[in-house]
């Protein structure tokens, strides 16, 4: 589909909507605004994509483009969400000391150390023993950065 004839996506009427609010434009207005720019209809609803991003520009001064967006583990992040340990870090930390020829218990010790417990669960649990773990290894040599 070209360009021109894409349906406007959801964030393009919102941002619509909240800059005629900010603007102070209220229905009748607004809808003078984009038939004074589309020159063909009055209708939001009627809009292409290329069209909404022509009455965000004259109502904003400039062209709109949507955030990108973020992934799911930062979103859970940022909510304070824990996420379980992944397999991937279990397996990273595993590679990291046997490096240091490490028996299974001073890996277990090691991460009661860093954490208070064993086996690790969260995913900050595991980046604390990582870290760890790559620094040891850099100062010995063990592991390049």
């Amino acid at each position: 589909m070209s360009a021109r004839l894409q349906p406007k996506t959801t964030n393009q009427v919102r941002a619509i909507f909240g800059l005629a609010r900010k603007n102070g434009l209220d229905e009748e207005l607004l809808h003078d605004t984009v038939e004074s720019v589309t020159k063909r209809t009055r209708s939001i609803a009627a809009l292409t994509f290329r069209e909404a991003e022509a009455i965000i520009a004259h109502l904003k001064g400039d062209s709109f483009t949507p955030t990108p967006r973020r992934t799911v583990q930062h979103r859970r992040m940022r909510a304070g969400i824990n996420q379980v340990v992944q397999q991937g870090q279990l397996e990273l930390i595993a590679s990291l000391a046997s490096q240091r020829h490490w028996s299974a218990e001073t890996l277990e010790k090691f991460c009661r150390r860093q954490c208070g417990h064993f086996p690790l669960r969260t995913t900050s649990d595991a980046n604390k023993v990582i870290e760890a773990l790559k620094s040891m290894n850099k100062r010995e040599g063990l592991w390049a950065a």
